[in-house]
């Protein structure tokens, strides 16, 4: 491990301070699951490390029926996985958050830091996307905020800016009751996934009045299916309709041959499992 400045601020104005003064030395640090493993490969080598464990409230999880849920950035997925307000009102989150890796790294690592890292194989953004979360990217010059499916740039870039933190995110009440989530893995649900697909569905009559689609493990970044929406969108929702969805949405994917399958492999996933995750969010609409 290489050496390191350990930093601890008690307020988000400590913790801009430390950050605009250390510049490109500097790495935040919130559970550590990643960030840990990429300086133990030397991919990353901070000078000065910053911890915002010991800032109050920014682990915090609130539910208001007028406003929907709001989780703070240091919230663990743990947290998130067992909130009673995330298993009664937004059951698939509980999906999701229940198949992050494993119980260990569900306990340390947090939101703010997985949504921050801009990894694409990674699991809760994709179902955020789909449940039209927003976030707040927070600095010493105030907030703004930020549709997530705007957030992801790039491979492991966001739309942080420097001196910025991802300090919470908002979940509005859900609009759409049908849902599904779909982690498909060859091996274990501990694993990434070779595919990722999240959805949610509102319908009337069999026909489609709204869907949100998000992907993750097919590109560069997670994937709101815009394309693949639109297909289904004030259709009806039939096997034909659905097996075009699940073609689109292979369209907007750019996965990356890996361990894990051939970009071939993939897309074709994408196709079946996008079919599977619309059907299976309707027949929930039905119960």
């Amino acid at each position: 491990m290489i050496k390191f400045d350990y930093h601890e601020p008690t307020t988000l104005k400590k913790a801009f301070s430390l950050m605009e003064r250390h510049g490109e030395d500097a790495r935040v640090i919130a559970g550590g699951t990643s960030l840990i493993i990429m300086m133990r490969q030397r991919l990353l080598m901070p000078k000065v490390v910053i911890s915002l464990a010991r800032i109050p409230k920014l682990d915090r999880i609130t539910y208001n029926g007028n406003d929907g849920l709001r989780i703070g950035a240091g919230a663990r997925h743990r947290d998130i996985e067992l909130s009673t307000a995330v298993q009664k009102h937004y059951p698939l989150l509980h999906e999701t958050f229940r198949k992050v890796a494993q119980p260990r790294i569900r306990n340390m690592g947090t939101v703010g830091g997985n949504l921050a890292g801009g990894d694409p194989l990674t699991d809760p953004g994709a179902s955020l996307i789909a449940l039209d979360a927003e976030v707040t990217l927070s600095s010493s010059k105030g907030q703004r905020t930020l549709p997530l499916d705007e957030f992801f740039i790039d491979y492991y870039q966001t739309a942080l800016e420097p001196g910025e933190l991802l300090t919470e995110i908002h979940v509005p009440p859900p609009q759409r009751p049908g849902w599904s989530h779909i982690k498909f893995t060859p091996r274990s649900v501990e694993d990434f996934a070779t595919v990722g697909v999240a959805i949610t569905l509102q319908a009337k009559n069999g026909t489609c009045e709204d869907v949100r689609l998000g992907l993750n493990s097919v590109a560069s970044t997670i994937v709101r299916a815009k394309k693949a929406e639109e297909v289904l969108r004030g259709k009806s929702i039939d096997d034909a309709t659905l097996r075009k969805m699940g073609e689109v949405a292979a369209t907007e994917c750019e996965p990356m041959d890996d361990n894990r399958g051939s970009a071939e492999y993939k897309r074709e996933m994408v196709k079946v499992l996008v079919r599977r995750a619309a059907q299976e969010a309707f027949q929930r609409l039905l119960k």
